[in-house]
């Protein structure tokens, strides 16, 4: 048993692409996409045992040099030296903060930027589906700059920011929670949720855009450590937004 996972073992993507019998890219995109689940614990993906048993890749759709491999169930389990589960989740949960801010610290390119966001959160707290959109206050448009897995939405990329579901008082909280919407009223747009994770990206008082997130319509709680980190994410997010208003506005003077 695995003090990560709390079951089975985990793999890197290499193991699994040998496991599997895939090239290592086969692995990656999959991860990307959000059809293979995986933990980040830094710059490294784990895939459980679990996860990995269920993951059918399309292998006569790689290239004929990858279809010759054969899967190898000799692949060993990635060995982690670590004290404890919690070692594991503080590193990852870091890392991916860390991340956050070199990127916007150094201009990362907006979708980049909001793509390894959405990425790290999905990875660091088993999400299945993320979604972020910003306003555009200058046009009165939300605009959605970044998603993870298949899409929580119905909504086209951009659509008024009157008709974006975090319109609704609903979806503006103070930050980072869990909403339980089984029996609730909700946004038709939305697609197949029961628990939706909702964060907040404020300018000061001022809301300026949002994160959901969800395990792709399974009802699910975090703690508030994964809570804190889901808005701290929301955070640097909002800093990156200051960043470039401050950049254009110095341009345009």
């Amino acid at each position: 048993m695995n003090e990560m996972t709390g079951s089975g073992d985990v793999y890197t993507m290499a193991e699994a692409a040998r496991l599997k019998g895939v090239s290592y890219h086969t692995v990656s995109r999959a991860v990307r996409r959000g059809k293979l689940p995986a933990t980040r614990l830094g710059r490294m993906a784990l895939i459980t045992s679990e996860d990995l048993r269920e993951w059918r890749p399309m292998r006569e759709r790689a290239p004929r040099k990858y279809r010759r491999r054969e899967p190898n169930p000799e692949a060993t389990p990635a060995l982690l030296d670590l004290a404890s589960a919690e070692r594991v989740e503080l590193a990852s949960r870091l890392a991916s903060i860390y991340e956050a801010l070199f990127a916007a610290a150094d201009d990362m390119p907006r979708e980049e930027f909001y793509g390894l966001v959405a990425e790290r959160l999905a990875g660091t707290l088993g999400l299945r589906r993320v979604g972020i959109r910003i306003v555009d206050e200058r046009r009165g448009r939300a605009v959605r700059v970044a998603t993870y897995g298949p899409p929580l939405t119905g909504l086209p990329e951009e659509t008024s920011a009157d008709d974006a579901p975090f319109s609704l008082g609903l979806f503006q909280p103070a930050k980072a929670v869990v909403e339980d919407l089984s029996g609730r009223h909700v946004p038709a747009d939305l697609v197949n949720v029961s628990s939706l994770l909702i964060v907040p990206i404020r300018r000061g008082d001022e809301f300026i855009g949002s994160i959901l997130a969800d395990k792709n319509g399974e009802p699910f709680r975090l703690n508030q450590g994964e809570l804190d980190l889901a808005q701290a994410m929301a955070n640097i997010a909002a800093l990156r937004l200051d960043g470039a208003r401050t950049r254009e506005l110095a341009g345009v003077s």
